[in-house]
């Protein structure tokens, strides 16, 4: 018979452990500046410990942005300048205010949305109530395009049952008429092709004209993208001249009636965690203090609950409150000065892209980065991810930067985003009757020093959202 046992055997074996403070440290640094925010406030919430300290002047200018009371201890991947991340305000173009509680978000003007503009005009018109509530139904049903995409059985079916009213297939052309004579034009379509008829029919041109444009949409959209005139003249019937004409007209109007609006609900904006400032003849990363956390340990309120007779496991929880407290301190420290030296690495990577356009960005990877500041590239991507640098030539995410290498003749490599920004100035510059093809875009390059292939120039021109050669020939 079989016989079974137990026995004990010992294994040696290395593994990476992360301690509790090196995984806070790293959550924190792949958070994007609304997800810190909402970190900060919980943290605040939940440990009564932390608190925000008050700037003053005198700190905003000298002082470090987050204030550790006990000495802290060297954090992982030390080595990161702490006078990095010195907050100051811009100095180029008074971007923001000389003010300590300046507001990032009170600079976003609030727009009227499509929505609001749309029934405000609809509350002028002389019509029935139902047909007025039908109106704001289908307005309410617009999408962000401006478009009515939704079956109208489906509309009228879900109207009827909210209203309690009941709508004829009568009462439904009249409110959409209704709608779709509002501003702007082209409103309520089902696409963009009934909404340029829509806009045509609108427009008060010359009847000839309009009705050869309606054609060219309707029944002639290839020769209408090719721009041959000559068939679609052939085709309608029409000189050559009536047909430009009609091109001209649909070119003066809009596929998208929606664009001049924003939706309100949906409505963004990037608040830079880094700006960058021109000192002494230098580019020079700061953070941005208007989104900086300046916390504090309640050193009084931990003084006078330690000294109090509290129970052994009260006392422990509170030392426990104050650990995590100091701990998240620590972490968000880092954070800043990681965030703030990877921007400032950057920046002196690429001083030529800040001054000469995005023709002189230089090929760099998450390695060179890291290689300069001696941290891994996995800590250099999550610094890197949802963070955004605040310049004179706009507002970069720091990924933005980072771009892979084309090795030219010289033996100097160029960026594949510089390669992008030759084909659009190519694209840009040929002949309209005679465009580029691929090949040849690839042939102006290679003069430049830079060889693709012709399915790389394509690839990057797609990427660009820039059309093919067929499409982009115009036919004289």
């Amino acid at each position: 018979m079989p016989s079974f046992g137990a026995s004990l055997t010992q294994t040696l074996a290395q593994k990476t452990v992360l301690s509790q403070q090196m995984r806070q440290s790293v959550e924190l640094l792949q958070l994007s500046g609304p997800e810190l925010q909402r970190e900060v406030e919980e943290q605040l919430e939940a440990n009564p410990l932390l608190r925000l300290k008050e700037a003053d002047a005198a700190s905003i200018q000298g002082e470090a942005s987050v204030e550790v009371v006990e000495g802290s201890e060297d954090a992982p991947e030390a080595g990161v300048a702490r006078d990095y991340r010195e907050p100051n305000y811009l100095s180029w173009r008074q971007t923001a205010p000389e003010t300590e509680d300046f507001d990032p978000f009170s600079t976003i003007s609030l727009e009227e949305s499509l929505t609001d503009y749309l029934l405000r005009q609809l509350g002028c018109k002389q019509a029935a109530q139902p047909i007025k509530k039908l109106g704001e139904w289908i307005i309410g049903n617009l999408d962000e395009r401006g478009f009515l995409t939704d079956p109208p059985l489906e509309l009228v079916s879900d109207f009827e049952r909210a209203s309690g009213l009941t709508v004829s297939p009568a009462d439904w052309r009249t409110a959409l008429a209704l709608v779709q004579s509002l501003d702007p034009a082209g409103i309520a379509a089902a696409g963009p092709t009934e909404s340029l008829l829509i806009q045509i029919a609108r427009s008060g041109a010359d009847p000839r004209i309009a009705q050869t444009a309606a054609a060219l949409l309707q029944k002639l959209p290839t020769e209408l993208a090719r721009r041959d005139y000559k068939k679609a003249a052939r085709t309608l019937d029409v000189t050559e001249e009536v047909v430009k004409k009609a091109h001209e007209l649909i070119l003066s109007l809009t596929p998208h009636p929606a664009a001049a609006f924003g939706d309100t609900h949906e409505a963004g904006c990037v608040i830079a965690e880094v700006l960058l400032v021109h000192e002494k003849g230098a580019w020079r990363a700061v953070l941005n203090p208007a989104v900086v956390y300046r916390l504090q340990f309640d050193e009084e309120t931990y003084a006078l609950l330690t000294q109090a007779k509290l129970k052994e496991q009260d006392l422990t929880e509170w030392k426990n409150r104050a650990r995590e407290a100091k701990g998240f301190m620590r972490s968000l420290e880092m954070r800043y000065s990681t965030i703030t030296a990877v921007a400032q690495t950057i920046v002196d990577f690429q001083q030529a892209f800040f001054t000469e356009g995005a023709r002189a960005l230089k090929p760099m990877s998450l390695k060179d980065i890291a290689g300069r500041l001696n941290l891994s590239e996995s800590t250099i991507s999550r610094a890197a991810a949802g963070k955004y640098l605040q310049s004179p030539a706009g507002t970069f995410e720091l990924r933005h930067f980072f771009s892979s290498a084309l090795t030219g003749d010289d033996g100097q490599n160029a960026s594949a985003a510089a390669a992008r920004r030759l084909i659009v100035e190519a694209v840009a510059a040929e002949d309209p009757a005679k465009p580029l093809s691929d090949a040849a875009i690839a042939d102006i390059l290679a003069g430049k020093g830079i060889h693709l292939a012709r399915r790389t120039v394509a690839k990057y021109r797609e990427i660009e959202k820039i059309l093919p050669k067929s499409l982009r020939r115009r036919i004289c």
